[in-house]
C-alpha cells in the first residue's frame, strides 16, 4: 500500500474528473489518500470528499490566507479539527515567497501560533507550509513546548536545515522536485536523511513529476516519487514504499 500524504483533490482542476482521478490513485495501489484542506473555502467541499473511504484530512488555514481569516473561521476550523477523519492540523506555516506575503509575516506567525496551539489541544499532527522562510521556522519552533509530530511539506532546504527538524522530531515531505534534474540540494537531502524521516506526498494538482511535466498532477502520479527516493538511496523500490507507507502510518495515527 502506498499513502499520499499530500494532495488538493477539492481543487477546481479536478473538477471534471475527480471520481476518475480517486479511482486511478487506488488502482495505483494508493490505499490512502490524505486531503489537505487549507482553504477556508474548500472545507466544506473536504467534507463532502471525507465520505469517500479511505480518504483523510487536515484541516487548517494557510500563511497566504491568513489576512482573509476572522475570528469566527478559527472557530470554526476547530470544530473541522474534531471531525474523527480529521488526522491533522494543516498546511499552516510561513511563506515569504511572494511580495505580498511578505507585508504580512506579523500576521502569518499568529497565525502558526494559533493552529499549532489547536494541535496541541487535540493531539494532533502538523503539517508545515514553509516557502523562503526556514529560519524563521526553526525559530517559531525552537520556542516551542511540546512540539506536535508533524511533516516539513515539500522540503525544499538544505542539508543543514533538514537535519535540524530532523532532530526536532519531524520528518521531511518529498514531492515531484526530486525528479527534476536541477534538483540537486533536495536530492542530497534526500540521500542523507534516514528513510524512517521521510514521506511521499504528491502536493496535486501541483508539482508535477518530471515524467509527466505539463500536465496536472495526481496522485497515482506519486510512484514517480518512489522511484527516485529508490534510485537516490540505492534501495529496492518495495522497501521504500514499505518504509515510508509506515512512517505515514506512524506519524498519522488516524489513518490506520
Amino acid at each position: 500500500m502506498i499513502i499520499d500524504t499530500h494532495a488538493h483533490i477539492t481543487d477546481v482542476k479536478f473538477d471534471s474528473d475527480r471520481n476518475a482521478v480517486i479511482q486511478r490513485a487506488f488502482n495505483a495501489e494508493i490505499g490512502r489518500l490524505i486531503e489537505i484542506s487549507c482553504e477556508m473555502y474548500y472545507w466544506d467541499r473536504s467534507l463532502e470528499l471525507l465520505k469517500q473511504d479511505n480518504i483523510f484530512v487536515s484541516f487548517g488555514i494557510h500563511p497566504i490566507d491568513v489576512l482573509k481569516a476572522v475570528k469566527n473561521d478559527y472557530g470554526k476550523l476547530e470544530s473541522l479539527i474534531c471531525n474523527e477523519k480529521c488526522i491533522a492540523v494543516g498546511e499552516v506555516g510561513l511563506d515569504y515567497h511572494y511580495d505580498s506575503s511578505k507585508r504580512n509575516i506579523d500576521a502569518q506567525k499568529e497565525s502558526l501560533g494559533i493552529q499549532f496551539n489547536l494541535a496541541k489541544k487535540y493531539n494532533k499532527p502538523v503539517i508545515i507550509h514553509c516557502r523562503d522562510a526556514y529560519d524563521d521556522m526553526l525559530t517559531f519552533l525552537k520556542k516551542q513546548t511540546n512540539v506536535p509530530k508533524g511533516v516539513i511539506h515539500c522540503f525544499s532546504g538544505n542539508l543543514s536545515q533538514a537535519k535540524i527538524f530532523v532532530e526536532l522530531g519531524f520528518c521531511l515531505g518529498i514531492d515531484g522536485p526530486v525528479t527534476y534534474k536541477k534538483s540537486d540540494s533536495l536530492k542530497e537531502v534526500v540521500k542523507n536523511i534516514e528513510i524512517s524521516k521521510l514521506l511521499v506526498e504528491t502536493d496535486c494538482p501541483y508539482l508535477t513529476p518530471q515524467k509527466h511535466r505539463g500536465k496536472r498532477n495526481e496522485p497515482a502520479y506519486i510512484v514517480e516519487i518512489l522511484k527516485e527516493i529508490a534510485n537516490i538511496k540505492g534501495m529496492d523500490l518495495e522497501i521504500v514504499e514499505k518504509v515510508t507507507t509506515q512512517n505515514a502510518l506512524d506519524l498519522f495515527e488516524g489513518i490506520k
